[in-house]
């Protein structure tokens, strides 16, 4: 009798891991564009922030819906940079109304710096203006 109330308790605790394991590996995808952006801030802030302590700069901003403010710098048909130091990843095409030099306002998740490159990039981003 004791032996079965335990493979009883280990066979509930293997389902139970197994269902907390399942939850927490296919969580609900983010949809960036509906978030409130944490930070609003220009492309130079952003990346002097990266530039004075990286560290703290990506505990700060890894993975959080940033809104950024900037000149676009380089664009071809779902990526650009603006300012020439945050790259950005679009989930559409950019608009063809949307030309080099322009001020834009993006707003995105940041994944990181490329220290290499000294670029912030981002993804999953929509332009707010342009």
């Amino acid at each position: 009798m004791k032996r079965k109330k335990q493979v009883i308790i280990v066979v509930f605790l293997l389902f139970l891991t197994a269902i907390l394991g399942y939850s927490y590996i296919y969580q609900e995808h983010r949809d960036i564009a509906s978030e409130d952006a944490t930070y609003s801030l220009s492309a130079k802030a952003l990346i002097d922030d990266f530039r004075i302590d990286e560290e703290a700069a990506t505990t700060k901003f890894l993975n959080k819906t940033l809104q950024v403010t900037g000149r676009l710098t380089q664009r071809d048909a779902t990526t650009g940079v603006l300012e020439g130091v945050v790259f950005f990843a679009l989930s559409e095409n950019i608009p063809n109304t949307t030309q080099l030099e322009q001020a834009i306002i993006i707003k995105g998740r940041c994944i990181g710096y490329d220290s290499l490159l000294e670029e912030v990039k981002l993804d999953q981003t929509s332009i707010i203006t342009n």
